[in-house]
């Protein structure tokens, strides 16, 4: 018997409740009342498949709360409120539970977002689900709306989350400077919220790119319809020079990673000085990494070539 993944589960429910009902793969959830957009988002935190070693309770309960607040970024749209289901295992003690509310507690102050209420059940091991709802008067920026000259936009470097994963669980050669870089990017990520409330108005396509840079970039490609063109890799000296070193593919770094909790969106070049003024004053290290054109599929265009980026990184029930 087949055994689905992760994206193949969620078109098996996209087709049973059928296009009526609007289930399609987009960060938030949208519902219009009158004038008024109700938006939510709901994800899930599982300890075995989502934290690495050494992570603190504390980290993973803001990591829950980030995993949503990115998606709230990427759309332009302030979280408000959240609410906050919980699976926690018979040998927890209080000490640990004060750790987690330490990190739900100073997560709703980071981000200015009250947490309502929940749900708490007895489970093997800690599994977090966060479901966060805000309110927008104004159109919010689809997977979908990319046009054909728009720029590709990314809100930051891709490699550090992947590279720290590889440093945490392996004996790779850094210095101590960049392998602190890396394991902020790996314990304590930063969402571009203030960047993406200012500058989503601007967007003509935007997501999230918590599950990678390659899936991120082809789910906006293919919803769009359009080809995507990469000419610049989204990454700085030092993550060149760790590649290097180590002997590792710096092409898998960027595009195959994930968790990076960075947003990559589509402009109009005539609007791109508008959004570099945004990300310059919310100190968002915005980098242009090329552009949508008439086809379809992702192409990194370099020196020497072009190649199809395919999809790489985690897929639930498949990695």
């Amino acid at each position: 018997m087949n055994r689905p993944d992760e994206r193949e589960i969620i078109k098996i429910f996209q087709n049973r409740f059928g296009k009526k009902s609007r289930f399609r793969s987009n960060d938030l959830e949208i519902i219009k009342i009158g004038r008024t957009r109700f938006v939510t988002k709901s994800d899930m935190l599982v300890q075995s498949t989502d934290v690495p070693p050494k992570m603190k309770l504390r980290e993973i309960a803001r990591k829950s709360i980030v995993s949503c607040v990115s998606d709230f970024s990427c759309k332009g749209v302030k979280p408000r409120f959240a609410t906050i289901a919980l699976a926690l295992p018979r040998n927890i003690n209080q000490k640990m539970v004060n750790e987690l509310a330490d990190g739900f507690l100073q997560s709703s102050r980071e981000f200015d977002l009250k947490i309502i209420g929940g749900d708490l059940n007895e489970g093997k091991e800690i599994v977090i689900e966060v479901s966060m709802f805000g309110l927008s008067k104004r159109a919010i920026p689809t997977r979908s709306g990319s046009k054909i000259g728009d720029v590709i936009v990314v809100s930051g470097p891709f490699g550090y989350c992947s590279a720290g994963l590889k440093i945490i669980l392996g004996r790779y050669r850094s210095n101590s400077k960049f392998r602190n870089k890396c394991r902020q990017s790996v314990f304590a990520p930063s969402p571009r919220l203030e960047f993406g409330l200012n500058a989503a108005k601007y967007f003509s396509s935007s997501m999230d790119s918590s599950d990678g840079l390659s899936i991120t970039l082809n789910e906006m490609s293919v919803q769009s319809k359009k080809q995507f063109v990469i000419t610049n890799l989204p990454t700085r000296k030092d993550m060149i020079e760790f590649a290097q070193r180590n002997k590792i593919n710096l092409e898998d770094l960027i595009f195959c990673g994930g968790e990076e909790y960075e947003i990559v969106a589509t402009l109009s070049p005539n609007n791109l000085h508008k959004v570099r003024n945004i990300a310059d004053k919310s100190k968002t290290p915005l980098q242009e990494i090329g552009y949508v054109s008439k086809g379809k599929n992702v192409i990194f265009a370099k020196k020497g070539g072009s190649r199809i980026v395919k999809k790489c990184g985690w897929t639930h029930l498949k990695s």
